[in-house]
């Protein structure tokens, strides 16, 4: 289609080159274009501030606990003796949060969030009974996303990052073993 669109300028172009209607033309086209290119960034880039801006403003519960006071026992984590149920949170040196982990009966449920020391929001992920489940969410310092991933039982469901997304580094491309076995004598 981009293709068509392409041959059908060059030929009106060619039609209206003497006319001087030309130069309007493509200073309507280029205008165009730079207008629908800025809007379709804005709102993919609203899109994803949504949950940023989610977790750059999250408030800490009044009765949320220092993590350090809960202890850890066979997968349960207690708080002066019983399975904690509420919000756990850990502090840099610095005292901006570090990271929020909700429990209940003992076990990580709901909301675990993560940010850098200077307070950007580093990671968000939800756990269901000890285990991650749903949407996992995290981003570099300066906002842009590293991952965005579906975990379903604590497992890799889906990646929600385009294929061509520039903004990832070529070196983040996994690169894990390929099926087959490992004795493989075929000559490729």
């Amino acid at each position: 289609m981009c293709r068509q669109v392409v041959n059908k300028m060059r030929s009106e172009f060619r039609k209206h080159r003497a006319s001087g209607l030309v130069k309007n033309r493509v200073v309507f086209i280029i205008f165009f274009l730079y207008i629908f290119s800025f809007a379709g960034s804005a709102i993919f880039a609203q899109e994803k501030s949504e949950e940023y801006g989610e977790v750059k403003n999250w408030q800490e519960p009044r009765d949320a606990i220092p993590f350090k006071e809960l202890v850890l026992k066979d997968e349960i984590y207690f708080y002066k003796h019983k399975p904690f149920t509420g919000v756990a949170i850990e502090r840099y040196p610095n005292g901006v949060l570090q990271r929020a982990v909700t429990f209940a009966q003992g076990k990580q449920n709901g909301q675990m969030l993560m940010w850098y020391p200077d307070g950007s929001p580093q990671m968000s992920a939800y756990y269901v009974n000890g285990y991650l489940q749903g949407r996992f969410l995290g981003w570099y310092l300066n906002g842009s996303v590293i991952y965005d991933l579906m975990i379903n039982k604590g497992t890799y469901a889906s990646d929600n990052l385009l294929d061509e997304d520039e903004t990832r580094a070529s070196s983040e491309v996994e690169q894990g073993e390929r099926e087959g076995p490992d004795n493989d004598q075929s000559k490729e």
